[in-house]
């Protein structure tokens, strides 16, 4: 690293702040949530003040993860920060409001690694080729020579696995494979994090999951699976909006199924679409990017506000033209670093 790198840059003004804000998206996943997590406990082991913050509750099958717990939904008032770090958020509308002013957050930092990304903030690494947010928390742990331990390797793991698929999608690389296993050698246990992941599901989210799936339809010569899942069919089930993570995969694993995805209804109007990929020649994160969204080319969403036979057709015709085009994607493997609204490109890693 060098002190132009941008990873180095974020490293030194974390050195140099005492007190930081953490947040992701609304409603952060398992990379937002255990990014988050990894970074916060890498910091107050340097006697920091780190504030993990969410608007949305953290996803249940996340709270098991060390310092999730200490997550606020609000700020304290009049709490100013040295700056704030903002994990696997790939645009600024996903904030929503949840970004506070600028005189209350400091400086604004954010890691991503969306090939979809729209870079912001004072400071800003963006790297494609990371498998994860946590590779990034990862790397800027290694810069200042911070050990990981077993607290932070925990979410740091649960951010690998969440993202490459438990290792299984196209963006699990050498640096992932490395990065998890050394947080295996700081204490974490596979078998434990999966027993967390997989947890035993509520009678509710079996009855949800035998709705959705009786949604199922083929499209695009039986290579795309698409489920349904709607207000009604959580009400129905007794279950939650939490029980919804994950299902898509479901459609994605139908023999013969190259594309699965999921059509979400009734969460503040339109329709949530969110896309995985078995194959590595479509990327369904430039398929959603096509739709206003965007994601990973093995992993992908877009919010659509139409309705849901509307959203449908646009999903598939996008799909079909994707189909058509199909062909080897680029491997894209670099880092645009964004500081004062100057972007840089760096060809490191």
């Amino acid at each position: 690293m060098t002190a132009d790198d941008p990873i180095s840059r974020v490293a030194a003004l974390l050195l140099a702040s005492q007190r930081i804000l953490l947040t992701s998206h609304r409603r952060p996943d398992g990379d937002g949530s255990g990014s988050m997590a990894g970074l916060a406990s890498l910091l107050r082991a340097r006697g920091k003040r780190a504030v993990i913050y969410s608007m949305d509750p953290i996803a249940r099958r996340y709270r098991w993860m060390p310092l999730i717990d200490s997550t606020v939904q609000e700020l304290t008032p009049g709490e100013t920060f040295d700056c704030t770090v903002v994990v696997d958020c790939a645009d600024i509308t996903l904030l929503g409001n949840a970004l506070p002013p600028p005189e209350v957050r400091g400086v604004l930092v954010t890691l991503d690694h969306h090939a979809s990304g729209r870079p912001f903030g004072d400071l800003s690494v963006w790297d494609p080729s990371a498998a994860a947010v946590g590779v990034l928390v990862a790397r800027i742990a290694s810069c200042l020579g911070w050990p990981i331990t077993a607290e932070a390797a925990v979410p740091l793991y649960v951010s690998l696995v969440s993202d490459t698929g438990g290792f299984r999608h196209a963006n699990t690389n050498a640096e992932a494979l490395r990065i998890a296993s050394e947080l295996v050698t700081a204490g974490v246990t596979p078998t434990a994090i999966a027993a967390g992941l997989e947890e035993r599901p509520s009678v509710g989210k079996v009855r949800l999951l035998g709705a959705v799936l009786a949604t199922l339809e083929l499209h695009c010569a039986s290579r795309v699976g698409l489920l349904v899942v709607t207000p009604d069919m959580i009400d129905n089930s007794g279950a939650s909006w939490d029980d919804v993570e994950g299902m898509v995969n479901w459609a994605r694993n139908v023999e013969g199924v190259h594309v699965g995805v999921m059509l979400t209804t009734g969460k503040g109007g339109g329709v949530r679409v969110s896309m995985r990929s078995r194959t590595d020649r479509i990327d369904v994160g430039r398929v959603c990017m096509q739709l206003g969204g965007g994601g990973h080319p093995g992993a992908g969403g877009c919010h659509l506000e139409t309705d849901l036979e509307s959203s449908k057709r646009r999903v598939v015709t996008a799909l079909e033209m994707a189909f058509v085009h199909e062909g080897p994607m680029p491997r894209s493997n670099y880092v645009r670093a964004v500081t004062n609204r100057r972007i840089i490109d760096d060809g490191s890693t």
